[in-house]
């Protein structure tokens, strides 16, 4: 596969391939884009047929732990039980909750279940108090 790149803007990227003879494909390519490519990184993203030009564009996708000085946000514990936690992240809330196998099945179900109840209560009625309070604010 041979690949040239044409003094067109936006930055064309040219494809031939030995088993095509003669078949080109033109795909257009953002600068920051090239700029990656052309320091050996591989960049994942979509390729897909403009219909108005006719045309191949090559979108990257845009990925937050890509980006320079980027740090996810830490989980925010909620609730704490005796065997368990209740964490809020950017997009989830999260319940783990964990007890001994040496209880037996049927009593570390139960456990487990109890534990689980106790924390989505927990949740629920954090969620209440702050509609309350938006309402008091109206």
């Amino acid at each position: 596969m041979r690949r040239m790149f044409s003094s067109k803007w936006p930055k064309i990227l040219t494809f031939s391939h030995k088993s095509t003879k003669g078949m080109k494909m033109n795909i257009e390519i953002p600068d920051e884009v090239l700029v990656l490519l052309q320091t050996g990184k591989a960049i994942e993203g979509t390729i897909k047929m403009d219909l108005m030009t006719c045309g191949i564009r090559f979108n990257a996708f845009r990925r937050k732990s890509r980006e320079r000085g980027y740090v996810r946000p830490a989980d925010v514990t909620l609730a704490e039980s005796v065997s368990g936690w209740l964490k809020r992240s950017v997009k989830k809330n999260k319940i783990f909750v964990s007890v001994n196998r040496s209880m037996g099945n049927v009593r570390s179900a139960s456990e487990l279940m109890l534990q689980a109840k106790e924390l989505t209560d927990c949740l629920r009625h954090m969620m209440m108090t702050v509609e309350i309070s938006e309402e008091e604010m109206l």
